[in-house]
C-alpha cells in the first residue's frame, strides 16, 4: 500500500477550495501549542478524564490502565495491570495483548472497548474481542479500579449478526471463522473499532469503527444495554447505525476518514470526533457533530491545522474534562524511532541503525507520547 505523506508548508497553506475555512482561518506563519510528553507509554490509544486533574489512559500494546496528572506531563501517577480481569495470562498465552482502543464513562462506571480486529499480519487473535467496565474509587493511597461483571467476548460476532446492520460490510471485514486472511489486517480492509463515546442522555454507548467506512462514511452504532452485557452477560443490543460524512481534501486530495476517538461535551453541547484514515496515511481532522442523524459533522478548521502543524501526530485519545473549554488529545507514538546505545534496550530484531520504534523500547519508562490541548 502506498503511504502519502504532506510536507508542512502543503498542509499549512492548503488552498481555500481545497479545504474551506481551514485555508482561510490558520497560516503557515501561526504556531501550534507545545505538546505535552508523558512518559510510562507510547501508544497512547484511549482515555478518559477521572476529574479535572487527572486522566486514565490505556495503552494498546500492554494490558495495563495509567493514572496521569492532566496538568503536569510525566511518568504515570500510578499503574494498574488487568491481565487477569480480562481472563489472559501473560504467562502461558503468546499473545497476550488485549489492543485497547476506546472508553466512556457512563453511569458511574468507566467502559473500555478493544479493536477487535487481526494482527498486522491479518491473524485472528481472540484476546483483542473484549468489552469491559470498571469502576474507580480515589483516595489516600491512589485511585483504586475494580472490574464490573465480566468482560463480554462475543461483541462483535453478534454485531455482525444483528438484523439491523446487515449491509455494512462488517460480516466481510471480520470473517471469524478464518484464522488468517492477510487482506483483513486492521490497515487494510479488516474491521477495527477504535472509539467509544457515552450518549448525553447516559444511557447508551455509540461503537466507532476505523474500518469498515461504508459508502465513504463513518460508522457508529448505537449499544443500548451496557450495563446488562458485561454484569449479567445479556445479548447486546444494538440501535440503527448511524453514518457520518467525515470527508476532507489535502494537497487537492480527498480523504474518507473514520473513527480514531469521540466524546460528547456538555460545555459545547456535541461530540467532538477525532478522525483519520483506516491505513497508514499521516490525515487527520477533529470535527463536531450535534448527534442528529440528519446533520453533518462540521470540520474544525483550527483544531485540525493545530495537528497538522506538529510531526507526526496521530490522535488517538480524545479528554473532555468537567471543566473549561479545552480539550485533550493523545497521540500514539509507538511507532516513531527513538536513538538508543545498542540493540540490548530494544526487543529483539527491532534495532536499526542505532534506533529502534519506541513501543519496541525494553524499559517502559522510556516510552513517550504526546499531548496537545486545544479549544475546539
Amino acid at each position: 500500500m502506498r503511504r502519502i505523506g504532506f510536507l508542512l508548508p502543503t498542509v499549512l497553506g492548503i488552498a481555500a477550495a481545497a479545504l474551506g475555512p481551514l485555508a482561510s482561518s490558520c497560516s503557515a506563519q501561526e504556531t501550534s501549542p507545545a505538546p505535552e510528553v508523558y512518559r510510562g507509554m507510547c501508544d497512547a490509544s484511549a482515555a478518559v478524564a477521572l476529574d479535572g486533574k487527572t486522566f486514565l489512559a490505556a495503552d494498546d500494546e500492554r494490558n495495563v490502565l495509567c493514572v496521569y496528572d492532566a496538568n503536569r506531563a510525566g511518568l504515570p501517577r500510578q499503574e494498574i495491570p488487568w491481565d487477569v480481569h480480562l481472563g489472559i495470562d501473560p504467562r502461558e498465552d503468546e499473545h497476550p495483548e488485549a489492543d485497547i482502543e476506546g472508553a466512556a464513562r457512563l453511569g458511574g462506571r468507566i467502559y473500555w472497548i478493544t479493536s477487535h480486529g487481526r494482527n498486522k499480519k491479518g491473524k485472528w487473535r481472540a484476546n483483542r474481542h473484549r468489552f469491559f467496565a470498571i469502576t474507580v474509587t480515589s483516595g489516600e493511597n491512589g485511585v483504586v479500579a475494580r472490574p464490573f461483571g465480566k468482560a463480554y467476548r462475543n461483541l462483535i460476532e453478534d454485531l455482525v449478526e444483528d438484523e439491523k446492520l446487515q449491509g455494512l460490510g462488517l460480516a466481510e471485514s471480520l470473517r471469524s471463522g478464518e484464522k488468517e486472511v492477510e487482506e483483513l489486517a486492521p490497515k487494510e480492509e479488516g474491521l477495527n473499532v477504535e472509539g467509544l463515546c457515552a450518549t448525553p442522555d447516559g444511557k447508551s454507548l455509540l461503537i466507532g469503527f476505523r474500518n469498515p467506512r461504508p459508502d465513504g462514511k463513518a460508522l457508529l452504532v448505537p449499544l443500548m444495554n451496557p450495563a446488562a452485557v458485561v454484569a449479567e452477560g445479556q445479548a447486546p443490543e444494538f440501535g440503527p447505525p448511524i453514518l457520518l460524512p467525515l470527508g476532507v481534501r489535502l494537497g487537492g486530495k480527498s480523504f474518507a476518514l473514520g473513527i480514531r476517538s469521540i466524546a460528547y461535551s456538555p460545555r459545547h453541547k456535541a461530540y467532538l470526533i477525532a478522525a483519520g484514515p483506516h491505513d497508514t496515511q499521516k490525515v487527520f481532522a477533529v470535527f463536531r457533530w450535534s448527534g442528529r442523524r440528519d446533520q453533518r459533522p462540521a470540520l474544525l478548521a483550527q483544531s485540525t491545522a493545530a495537528i497538522h502543524r506538529l510531526k507526526d501526530f496521530s490522535p488517538e485519545a480524545l479528554i473532555v474534562y468537567p471543566e473549561g473549554d479545552a480539550i485533550q488529545l493523545l497521540s500514539d507514538d509507538g511507532a516513531l524511532k527513538v536513538k538508543v546505545a545498542s540493540a540490548a534496550e530494544c526487543q529483539e530484531g527491532t534495532f536499526e541503525s542505532g534506533a529502534c520504534e519506541a513501543k519496541y523500547l525494553l524499559d517502559d519508562k522510556r516510552k513517550t507520547f504526546r499531548s496537545l490541548r486545544i479549544v475546539p
